[in-house]
């Protein structure tokens, strides 16, 4: 009788194991989401350069989607240089020759996230759903999409194909844990999921393929990007935008992948079988069933302390340089360029500044310090502290919030400041 009784429990097994499928993986279809949000920075029609990020867009399932989500910070010098009433674009890249041009439609600077739209729907991408994270997500698979690298040639034996969705990089971790950012009150995810400044904007996916946040910024030691905390935006920030503009949406349901037909048949042949094995057993059994014994009290875990949410305030290169007219530069955990080089720098000169080389220094913010670090990047001139103070190349310098430097000359000056 055991032995028939234990070949039951095996079919049982087995029917079970067929009814779910293997651990899911990245859903491939979200490449067809995401696209390079480009900005073209112009002032007083002069072009000083330009900035990259990702976005994805959101719509109803089956209908061409018109409007996409990405970070305010990446659309920043757009808003600066007075959006769609000054000279600079953007842009929406599906392909390195396929671009149309894309309008603001609301942005939050506090909760860092923008929306836009195209002048119409498209074909070319579709829609992606939105998944409120919930506290059972923790240390479940996540996948970072966007362009981190559209700017690194040299990683790419066909530069001129950078901008298509097959060149869209995908980063795989686990979400850390859900906090509310002190200062903000944003409700953010850290996760251990490798991004770098292109991903600004990009979606953080499930295995569903549900975006539940949105890349936006990471933290730094001592000059290096901690991979292990890096920060997404909740959705649950951006979808009061697009309620506050009626733009369609959906939402993925609380089991987003429902099982198929075959594995619910499978399922309820399992228990029919479990109960008829049950029922045999009980009747044949001889001997009666010994007394359970007590349950052992669970132990009351010990509390924890909350997690102390890391603040975090915009941190940014403000040009002194009578040319740039007082114009803000962000910068974050991903040290930015300044110099004459458009091509790779942030803060761009004019290529007839004096002093200044093509690519000059970098600079970038440590959050969990409050501090700047400054490196001269071997410059031609120099690179010196507001005390006349010549830096060495190659070595970070640490400036505080409100200190200056200047490149080659005083007239080239550069102050770091938090907003």
């Amino acid at each position: 009788m055991k032995k028939k009784a234990i070949c039951l429990l095996s079919v049982l097994l087995l029917l079970v194991s067929m009814a779910f499928p293997a651990a899911a993986a990245f859903q491939q279809s979200v490449l067809e989401s995401v696209v390079v949000v480009y900005v073209e920075i112009y002032n007083e029609d002069e072009y000083y350069g330009y900035g990259t990020g990702t976005g994805f867009f959101v719509g109803e399932s089956g209908k061409d989607p018109q409007y996409l989500v990405t970070n305010y910070h990446v659309v920043e010098y757009y808003v600066a240089t007075g959006g769609g009433d000054g000279s600079s674009f953007l842009r929406v890249f599906f392909s390195q020759d396929d671009i149309e041009e894309a309008y603001l439609v609301e942005y939050n600077e506090e909760k860092d996230l923008a929306i836009l739209r195209l002048a119409k729907p498209t074909d070319k991408r579709k829609p992606l759903k939105l998944q409120a994270p919930t506290q059972d997500m923790v240390g479940s698979t996540v996948y970072a999409v966007g362009y981190p690298s559209i700017a690194d040639s040299d990683a790419v034996a066909n530069p001129s194909s950078r901008f298509g969705k097959e060149d869209a990089t995908v980063t795989t971790g686990s979400v850390s844990r859900l906090l509310i950012q002190s200062g903000t009150g944003r409700e953010i995810i850290q996760t251990d999921t490798a991004t770098h400044g292109g991903n600004s904007g990009g979606p953080l996916v499930n295995d569903a393929g549900n975006v539940i946040g949105i890349n936006t910024f990471g933290i730094i030691s001592n000059g290096s990007e901690i991979e292990t905390m890096q920060y997404a935006l909740s959705v649950n920030e951006v979808i009061p935008l697009l309620d506050r503009n009626s733009i369609a949406y959906e939402l993925a349901g609380e089991s987003s992948l429902p099982l198929p037909l075959p594995a619910l048949i499978a399922i309820g042949a399992a228990v029919v079988l479990l109960a008829a094995v049950a029922v045999v057993l009980a009747v044949r059994s001889r001997k009666p069933a010994p007394a359970p014994a007590a349950a052992a009290a669970a132990p009351v875990p010990a509390p924890q302390p909350a997690p102390q949410p890391m603040p975090q305030r915009r941190a940014y290169l403000r040009s002194m340089s009578p040319q740039h007219g007082g114009a803000q530069t962000p910068v974050g955990s991903q040290a930015v360029l300044i110099g004459r080089d458009a091509s790779s720098c942030a803060l761009i000169f004019r290529s007839d500044t004096p002093g200044v080389s093509a690519r000059h220094c970098s600079v970038s913010f440590n959050a969990a310090s409050g501090e700047f670090l400054v490196t001269d990047l071997r410059s031609t001139y120099g690179t010196y502290l507001a005390n006349g103070q010549r830096l060495d190349p190659g070595v970070p310098f640490r400036l505080r919030p409100g200190d200056s430097f200047y490149l080659g000359e005083r007239a080239n000056a550069v102050r770091v400041e938090l907003g």
